[in-house]
């Protein structure tokens, strides 16, 4: 490629002995060469460190962070993101695999965006696809100016990501009450400037048992058991989604005043979601701006009305939470 910037790579690690080296490998073989990869770790306890500085003895690349105490996940984002020196930052999680020319794909193709992302290849335990992506049929990928497609659903994974460090001192410090990193990331840079992506999935990202999540396997005494997990469930959901919307509403970068009304409309009636209720005014904002909003998801018409309207209504979208 023409282009010799440095890229930076931020990674997290925590207790991820099990499918670490082949990421490192993945990353550390990128047909892309000029790169640093910033990995800060959350306090392991198992063999993670020991084969991260193996890495680092035959790879000067590598910069390793060890956390005195526990971060969290998205906390422990925004201190691998304050570390790197690099023109542009992709994010990494510790269990994937990239392709070999991820990197270069996303330069050459990032252009005057500030976000570039891609879709990803959904992989098991053993590498083997799984024939699913991660985002596509179920979400479109959205791009442009377009951050009120972040406000119910998040199109874009982190481990997916890369961006210009221009972005960095908008992005950080990353909002304490917001559920995760990527969402946050997509919406200031769809606020800053434009993001794109790629049509090709650069990414494999592996689900494995132990991110299936325990409530599924729940076996409940009888229906009225079932109804009420599932209202507990939604307004756990529900009250996410407040935190998410009112660190959007803290943005400094978001000055357009109908978008600051629409955040504070859907706040609002989110604080009542136990009182049924139908809101018009929420309803006339969403259809007003329903291409963007609903940017995210592959509905037609007729399913986008009666969204509008169960939003209007309840604001049940919640239960198609981000991803």
């Amino acid at each position: 490629m023409r282009s010799n910037k440095l890229v930076s790579i931020a990674m997290c690690t925590y207790n991820g002995e099990r499918f670490l080296k082949e990421q490192l490998d993945s990353i550390l073989s990128q047909s892309y060469t000029n790169l640093e990869l910033i990995i800060t770790d959350d306090c392991s306890s198992d063999k993670t460190i020991k084969i991260l500085e193996q890495y680092q003895k035959i790879d000067t690349r590598i910069k390793i962070y060890q956390n005195e105490e526990n971060l969290g996940f998205s906390k422990n984002f925004e201190k691998a993101i304050s570390l790197c020196n690099g023109e542009y930052i992709a994010l990494s999680d510790q269990d994937d695999i990239w392709k070999k020319n991820k990197i270069e794909k996303f330069l050459l193709e990032i252009k005057d965006n500030v976000l570039i992302y891609s879709d990803a290849i959904l992989i098991d335990k053993k590498a083997t696809e799984l024939d699913k992506n991660l985002l596509q049929p179920k979400n479109r990928l959205v791009s442009g100016r377009c951050n009120k497609s972040f406000f119910f659903v998040n199109s874009i994974s982190g481990n997916t990501l890369m961006f210009k460090k221009e972005l960095t001192k908008y992005i950080l410090p990353i909002p304490k009450e917001m559920s995760f990193h990527d969402i946050w990331i997509g919406f200031v840079a769809s606020t800053y400037g434009t993001i794109t992506f790629t049509q090709e999935s650069m990414t494999y990202y592996r689900r494995y048992q132990e991110q299936v999540t325990s409530h599924q396997n729940l076996i409940h005494k009888n229906l009225i058991d079932k109804l009420l997990y599932r209202k507990k469930e939604k307004l756990i959901v529900n009250n996410i989604l407040i935190k998410d919307l009112k660190s959007f509403r803290s943005c400094t970068l978001l000055k357009d005043t109908e978008t600051i009304n629409i955040i504070d409309e859907i706040i609002d009636h989110l604080k009542n979601y136990e009182n049924t209720y139908f809101n018009f005014k929420l309803y006339k904002l969403l259809k007003k701006h329903t291409d963007e909003i609903f940017a995210g998801y592959r509905l037609n018409k007729i399913k986008r009305r009666a969204f509008r309207i169960s939003v209007g209504l309840k604001l049940k979208i919640i239960t198609f939470y981000r991803i």
